[in-house]
């Protein structure tokens, strides 16, 4: 069995490129060889609540517009070689992505946060629908059958909030400053959306010993 955490923030580009090349060395093995747990750590941690409009995002973040622009266009590029179609354009809101997180955390009861991930990443950079809004968070809830009438309560509250940002604070302590990152076993750190191929000479040694 080969463990696999993955620091991760749901509206990272890289996280989702990162995500696509895991699954792909995964799929040369049995599912059952892995135990994968995606923790958080959020990208933008002072972000207003609602979020913030995109291009006001691009501004802070980058300078403006075509500077953004400039640093997306490798993503994209990357994105299409791991068929990942971003849609950049779509997306109209940056989101707070905390809540994001917490929907993650439940998931992770139902043995679902792969599949949650994967919608979570699709609906953002694919759909560009807002996934800091909580009824698009209950609408992938009850995509994938975990949703329960204490779900709303849950996305809206305090419940899990300090567990969750420990979580992050002690990503920060470990030095992780950004995202994706791999533990696996608990040992051997990978920062940055991996190629494949490592993934592969890394399971295989694991396995093979």
């Amino acid at each position: 069995m080969i463990s696999i955490d993955i620091y991760t923030d749901t509206i990272c580009p890289w996280c989702y490129i990162g995500q696509k090349k895991l699954q792909s060395a995964i799929s040369n093995f049995s599912n059952n060889n892995f135990d994968i747990l995606w923790r958080p750590f959020q990208l933008n941690p002072d972000m207003p609540i609602e979020g913030i409009n995109r291009n006001e995002y691009l501004q802070k973040k980058f300078g403006g517009e075509i500077e953004a622009k400039n640093k997306y266009e490798l993503i994209y590029k990357t994105g299409l070689e791991n068929n990942i179609h971003f849609q950049f354009q779509k997306i109209k809101i940056t989101p707070n992505s905390f809540a994001s997180h917490k929907l993650l955390a439940l998931a992770h009861k139902y043995k679902k946060q792969n599949q949650i991930i994967e919608t979570l990443f699709y609906s953002y950079f694919i759909e560009g629908i807002d996934i800091g809004n909580i009824a698009e968070l209950i609408k992938i809830a009850k995509q994938h059958q975990i949703y329960d009438k204490n779900i709303l309560n849950y996305l809206t509250s305090d419940v899990d909030k300090k567990n969750l940002l420990a979580e992050e604070k002690q990503a920060r302590n470990l030095g992780i400053q950004g995202v994706p990152c791999f533990i696996i076993n608990k040992e051997l750190v990978l920062f940055g959306a991996q190629d494949k191929n490592k993934f592969l000479e890394i399971f295989n040694k694991i396995l093979n010993d």
